[in-house]
């Protein structure tokens, strides 16, 4: 019915079925074509960058995705991430989200490339399963990126702190299920730097 694939430490559900269009994020479609290179569903993607490898047994799938997780955690950063809770808030009309960004090494004054990307989900979608005959859950289901597809270009400096509020109409959505994901992408090479996120909004 759907696809996944992981573009930061956070799993999202990009659908793309014609049986259930109120599922479906453009964003995510578009997204979708950067990584496969056509219209095919894209495969999981770790830091934005590491494919995961075919498994044949379904057994294995949790120790390969971990591994992979593991070896991501392992890797030194360039950058601290953490969101403004006086600033991050939804309300009927608009969600805001405040991004406080730390150098932490001076790398980053070479990347020209780097792109501020908070993806927009709901935790918990409903949709009538032709398969089962009832109502399913779709699990963490994009719903769409502040700024372009690619977020808003970003330029980090080692030494100076970076904030901003990044701000979103809301669309039709359940706000009791609303959360974002938020991370800096290289997209010279597709690499994600860092990220952060708030499964809710609202309790």
């Amino acid at each position: 019915m759907g696809t996944a694939y992981q573009d930061s430490l956070v799993h999202f559900v990009w659908f793309q079925t014609p049986n259930h269009p109120e599922l479906i994020a453009e964003a995510g479609k578009a997204r979708g074509r950067r990584y496969t290179g056509s219209d095919l569903p894209p495969a999981a993607f770790f830091d934005g960058f590491y494919r995961a490898p075919t498994v044949s047994e379904l057994d294995s799938f949790g120790a390969v995705y971990n591994g992979m997780v593991e070896q991501a955690r392992s890797r030194s950063t360039v950058l601290e991430m953490s969101l403004d809770s006086a600033t991050t808030e939804v309300d009927s009309t608009q969600l805001s989200i405040g991004v406080h960004i730390t150098p932490t090494d001076s790398t980053v004054n070479a990347m020209g490339s780097l792109m501020l990307v908070a993806v927009v989900y709901e935790d918990s979608v409903p949709y009538f399963s032709l398969v089962g005959g009832d109502t399913a859950y779709a699990r963490f289901c994009a719903r769409s990126v502040i700024g372009d597809t690619w977020g808003i270009p970003v330029a980090l400096r080692f030494g100076t702190d970076y904030d901003t509020v990044l701000t979103a109409p809301v669309g039709n959505w359940s706000l009791s299920h609303v959360g974002a994901a938020v991370f800096v992408q290289d997209t010279s090479n597709m690499r994600v730097l860092q990220s952060v996120g708030k499964l809710r909004f609202t309790n």
